[in-house]
């Protein structure tokens, strides 16, 4: 009797073991479903640059009508002053502040971080790659020339 018992015990052990494996089987299924829809479709830094540029494009169209808005009548009105200040952070042409004294975080036309190293004679910039010894710093000039372009992304303490 008992021979019997764990037989019908292992056998119903056994048939949730296949559900079980089923189960994972479809699940896994599923997941390498959903991975064949991803791969190879992440954005490169190009891509990802080319959106940044739409939407600062887009601020700037903005600023733009804003500006035009204020000056199509026969009196013109004053172009509003955040359309100013707007357009300068967009462009990069709002004014140093001496007070700031976090480092700059640029970034090349190779997608390759750069952090703000040192100011140097004549007031060169030097630059260091990130996650590299900062003995490898570079002046901004020699960075911008070899990977075609160099901009800011953002301050660090």
């Amino acid at each position: 009797m008992a021979d019997t018992e764990n037989v019908t015990e292992l056998r119903s052990q056994l048939e949730q073991a296949r559900r079980i494996a089923v189960t994972l089987e479809q699940e896994n299924a599923q997941l390498e479903e959903q991975l064949e829809r991803y791969v190879g479709k992440e954005p490169t830094v190009r891509d990802e640059m080319a959106y940044l540029q739409r939407c600062l494009n887009s601020v700037l169209e903005l600023c733009d009508q804003a500006a035009t808005q204020a000056t199509r009548w026969e009196n013109p009105l004053p172009v509003p002053e955040w359309a100013t200040a707007v357009r300068e952070a967009a462009t990069g042409e709002r004014p140093e502040d001496p007070a700031d004294k976090r480092r700059r975080i640029y970034i090349d036309g190779k997608g390759n971080g750069w952090l703000d190293w040192a100011t140097g004679y004549g007031d060169v910039r030097w630059v260091a790659p990130l996650a590299i010894s900062p003995g490898d710093a570079k002046p901004s000039t020699t960075v911008r020339d070899r990977t075609g372009e160099l901009h800011e992304i953002g301050r660090c303490w």
